[in-house]
C-alpha cells in the first residue's frame, strides 16, 4: 500500500519512476554459436534455459541425433508414453520433472525451453549421480 502510494505522488508531482531493479546478471549474454553448429538456432534457447556454454556442443549433437532440431518431433514407438522434443525426453521422466515444476504433462516438453530446462534437470541428475550428465541419453 505505501509503495502504491509513494509511486502515486512520485508520478502526480511530475517525478520519475526508479530504475528496475534488473542487473546485468539477469539479462543472458548472446551466446556464441560455433560455425560447425548443427542446431543453431537453439543454441541461446540452450543458455536462456541455464545451459553452460561449454556444454553446448554435446548438446547441439545431442538435438541432432535425437530429433533433427525439430522441437515437435514424438517418438511414440519408445516405452512409457514415447520421448518428446528437441532431445527427446522419454515418459518416465514426467512425474520426475513435474515434481520439480519443470513439466505438468509430458505434452509441455514439445516447448524447445520447456524441454531444454528438463534436460538440463536430467543432465544434473545424472552428472551427480553417475557423474556423466549426459549419460541417460547413451554420450
Amino acid at each position: 500500500m505505501i509503495a502504491k502510494i509513494l509511486l502515486s505522488v512520485s508520478l502526480g508531482v511530475g517525478g520519475f519512476l526508479p530504475p528496475s531493479s534488473l542487473s546485468k546478471h539477469d539479462i543472458p549474454e548472446p551466446v556464441d554459436i560455433a560455425a560447425s553448429a548443427l542446431c543453431p538456432q537453439w543454441w541461446q534457447t540452450a543458455v536462456d534455459a541455464g545451459w553452460r556454454p561449454s556444454l553446448l556442443p554435446t548438446l547441439d549433437y545431442l538435438m541432432w541425433r535425437e530429433s533433427r532440431c525439430n522441437a515437435g518431433t514424438l517418438n511414440a514407438d519408445d516405452p512409457n508414453g514415447g520421448s518428446r522434443g528437441l532431445v527427446q525426453i522419454n515418459g518416465f521422466w514426467t512425474p520426475w520433472l513435474a515434481s520439480r515444476g519443470i513439466v505438468k504433462r509430458s505434452e509441455g516438453l514439445f516447448g524447445p525451453y520447456r524441454n531444454l530446462r528438463a534436460a538440463l534437470a536430467i543432465y544434473n541428475y545424472a552428472d551427480a549421480r553417475y557423474d556423466n550428465g549426459f549419460g541417460p541419453w547413451g554420450l
